[in-house]
């Protein structure tokens, strides 16, 4: 089995801690009073449009050791960007709450600002020190160019990551919003998404999802 293979295996046994730990990456969505209609929308749809790959890892059984870095990424279509919108709107009506971090409303603002594009947004988490790079981002072969990555719009410029190499001290928890071409996220389509050969085997959801 080569290289490649084994790390798309490796994949495969991380999906089992992509969902049990999406709580703690992109959080529970719900509200109190008015807000939870859309809270419970927003949790329905996110399983589905959410992957996680650990980067540099070892594994044994179905433990994911040693890893160097997660990539929590969350793919910000239509429907989930407009039920994230209308949370948004519904918190600071009704003063009401949410555990998703602003980042995620503020990047999934940008949902449809580019036709034939879906939006991605990745929640980076550096377990050791990382040499990362956007350019080593794949999403079904394709790395995020320059003028796909969205920036200026976190409220904490230093949790936002922008184009190219940056070293991330251990510890470090940030976001990069990005958009893909459509036609690498077909509906339906089983693809890889990950981060420098590190993938996951992950299937686009379609709108009903």
């Amino acid at each position: 089995m080569g290289a490649w293979q084994m790390r798309v295996v490796f994949g495969r046994i991380a999906r089992i801690a992509a969902f049990t730990a999406l709580a703690s990456m992109f959080a529970a969505a719900g509200v109190p009073a008015n807000g939870a209609t859309a809270g419970k929308e927003v949790e329905k749809l996110m399983p589905a449009r959410t992957v996680t790959c650990w980067f540099d890892a070892d594994r044994i059984d179905e433990l994911i050791l040693n890893a160097r870095g997660k990539l929590t990424f969350l793919m910000v279509d239509g429907k989930l960007g407009g039920a994230l919108k209308r949370l948004n709107a519904e918190k600071y009506r009704t003063g009401g709450m949410t555990d998703i971090p602003d980042n995620i409303f503020q990047y999934a603002s940008k949902y449809n600002a580019r036709k034939k594009h879906v939006l991605l947004v990745a929640r980076v988490q550096a377990l050791k020190l990382w040499a990362f790079d956007s350019e080593k981002i794949s999403v079904n072969g394709y790395s995020p160019a320059k003028e796909d990555i969205i920036t200026g719009i976190s409220s904490n410029p230093f949790e936002e990551l922008r184009h190219g190499a940056k070293e991330l001290a251990k510890g470090y928890n940030g976001f990069i919003g990005f958009f893909v071409p459509s036609d690498y996220l077909k509906q339906g389509a089983e693809i890889a998404i990950g981060y420098d050969g590190y993938v996951m085997p992950w299937k686009v959801p379609s709108e009903n999802q």
